[in-house]
C-alpha cells in the first residue's frame, strides 16, 4: 500500500523534524509494508529517516523558503491559476477514470500529483498551519489545498495532532471548517483548538483531542556536542538555564513588542544569574529556512546584551539535530522556551519549563500537561513578571520534576493511539 504525508514543513525546524519523524515511525508501526511519500515545503534540506521518498509540496511550487520571510516566486505565482487549474483537472480526470493525466505540468509537479493518485490514504503531518497569518492568506490556502487535493482525487484523508487557529478572517474559518469536515478523523492536540472550532460551528463525529506527537519522542540522549562545548569554555557554573528565542516580530506584522519581549528575557535572565550564579545557553531550535524563522538572529541580540551585563552566556550558532537539542535540554536546570517544541523537548527530558506563548497552541499543550501556571503570553510579557516567574519556577523545581514523572507516561500513552485509530478506521473502509 502507499501512504502520502502532506503539509510537512522543514527539517531545519527541530520541532517539525520530530513531528515528521514520529509520524513516519507511528505509521510504519501500524502499516509495516507501506511505501511512504512525504510532500514537504523544504525538500532541499530533507534527508530521509528510512525508506520514504520526498517530493516538493504545493507550497514549494510557489515559495522559495529562503530570504527574509521565505520569498514567494513571482513567476510561478503568476502561473498559479494555470498550474493549480491543471492540477485540479488532473485530479478530477483521475477520480472519474482511475487514470492519471498531467497535461503540461513540470516534472516535479507530476511527481507530486502521482504521489496523490497512487496513495491509498493521505495523512496530514502534525503542526499548526491551519491558522490566519499576518499576510493575505496564501500559505493557509495552500495548506488547505494540499489536503483538499486528496479529497478531490477521492482518497481517504486523516490529520495527525494539529492546533487549529487562531483565525482573523471569516473566509479562513469557512475554508478550514469545510476541509476538516471531509476528513475521516480529526485529531487536535489542545482544547483551545477544539473551542475555536466549536465557536465557528464545526462539528465532526470523530474529532478527538490527543496530546502533541512530539511528547513521545525520545532521542538517544547524545550529549556529545554539549560536553564538547563545555570543555571548550572556561568558568562555566551551574545552574544551567536553557533558552529559545523567536523573532515573532519578523513573522507577524501585527506583533510590535519584539524589543519588549527580548528586553524582558535579558532582564529576567540577568537577575536570575546574579542571584544564583550559573550560565545561560541560547539554543537554535529553528534555523530556517527563512531568516524570519531563524532563531539564531534574535538569540545573538539577547546574547550580546547579556554579555554586556557580565552574564556568562553561551549562544550556539551551528544547527543541532533534534536528538542533540533534547539531550542538551535535559542537562539544563531550568528552561525558558518560546518555541513550543523546545519546551516539549525539555519537559520530556525532565527539565522544568517556563513557556512563553506566541500562539495559543502553547497554552493548550501546557494546560494538557497541568502546567498552565508556568505559561505567559508573549503579548503580555514584561521584565517584572518574567523575573518573578523564573524565581518561582526555581523554587518549585523539585515538585515539577515529580509532576512530570507522574504525568508524562499518561499523555504519552494517549499520543501513541493516533496511528492505531487511523489503521482501524482505514481497515473498515469498503474495498474499491
Amino acid at each position: 500500500m502507499n501512504i502520502l504525508i502532506t503539509n510537512a514543513h522543514s527539517v531545519r525546524n527541530a520541532g517539525d523534524a520530530v513531528l515528521l519523524e514520529i509520524t513516519l515511525r507511528e505509521l510504519i508501526d501500524v502499516f509495516p509494508n507501506a511505501s511512504i511519500t512525504v510532500a514537504i515545503n523544504d525538500p532541499n534540506a530533507y534527508v530521509p529517516y528510512g525508506k520514504e521518498t520526498a517530493v516538493s509540496s504545493f507550497i514549494d511550487w510557489f515559495k522559495s523558503g529562503t530570504g527574509k520571510q521565505g520569498d514567494w516566486k513571482i513567476g510561478p505565482l503568476l502561473l498559479a491559476p494555470y498550474w493549480l487549474g491543471q492540477a485540479i483537472f488532473a485530479a478530477l480526470f483521475f477520480r472519474w477514470t482511475g487514470r492519471p493525466f498531467y497535461l503540461m505540468l513540470r516534472r516535479e509537479h507530476r511527481r507530486l500529483l502521482r504521489a496523490y493518485f497512487q496513495a491509498d490514504l493521505i495523512v496530514s503531518c502534525p503542526g499548526n498551519f491551519f491558522l490566519s497569518g499576518s499576510g493575505v492568506g496564501v500559505p493557509l490556502f495552500l495548506a488547505i489545498f494540499s489536503l483538499a487535493y486528496g479529497w478531490l482525487a477521492g482518497k481517504p484523508l486523516y490529520m495527525m495532532q494539529q492546533s487549529v487557529g487562531p483565525f482573523r478572517r471569516w473566509i479562513d474559518q469557512v475554508l478550514v471548517s469545510w476541509l476538516l469536515k471531509r476528513l475521516r478523523i480529526v485529531f487536535l492536540r489542545d482544547t483551545r483548538s477544539l473551542e475555536t472550532l466549536k465557536s465557528i460551528g464545526f462539528t465532526h463525529p470523530k474529532c478527538f483531542v490527543v496530546p502533541d506527537a512530539a511528547l513521545i519522542y525520545r532521542g538517544s540522549g547524545n550529549v556529545y556536542r554539549l560536553l564538547k562545548l563545555l570543555q571548550e569554555r572556561q568558568a562555566i557554573s551551574r545552574p544551567f538555564v536553557g533558552v529559545t528565542v523567536i523573532d515573532f516580530g519578523a513573522q507577524n506584522r501585527f506583533f510590535h513588542r519584539q524589543p519588549d519581549y527580548e528586553h524582558a528575557l535579558t532582564c529576567a535572565l540577568s537577575h536570575f544569574i546574579k542571584q544564583h550564579g550559573g550560565t545561560v545557553f541560547l539554543f537554535p531550535q529553528v534555523c530556517g529556512p527563512s531568516q524570519a524563522e531563524d532563531d539564531r538572529i534574535p538569540s545573538r541580540r539577547v546574547a550580546q546584551t547579556l554579555r554586556e551585563s557580565g552574564i556568562c552566556t553561551i549562544q550556539i550558532d551551528e544547527p543541532w539535530s533534534s536528538d542533540e537539542l533534547q539531550a542538551a535540554y535535559g542537562q539544563m536546570d531550568l528552561f525558558i522556551g518560546t518555541r513550543l517544541h523546545s519546551n516539549i523537548f525539555a519537559l520530556t527530558a525532565g527539565t522544568p519549563v517556563l513557556a512563553i506563548a506566541y500562539y495559543y497552541k502553547t497554552h493548550g499543550v501546557m494546560q494538557m500537561l497541568g502546567l498552565s501556571d508556568w505559561t505567559i503570553d508573549i503579548a503580555a510579557v514584561d521584565s517584572e513578571t518574567l523575573t518573578g516567574l523564573l524565581e518561582k519556577l526555581w523554587s518549585h523545581r523539585q515538585e515539577i520534576h515529580l509532576h512530570l514523572a507522574a504525568k508524562l507516561p499518561e499523555v504519552q500513552q494517549q499520543a501513541r493511539s493516533v496511528a492505531r485509530l487511523i489503521r482501524e478506521d482505514w481497515s473498515q473502509q469498503p474495498s474499491p
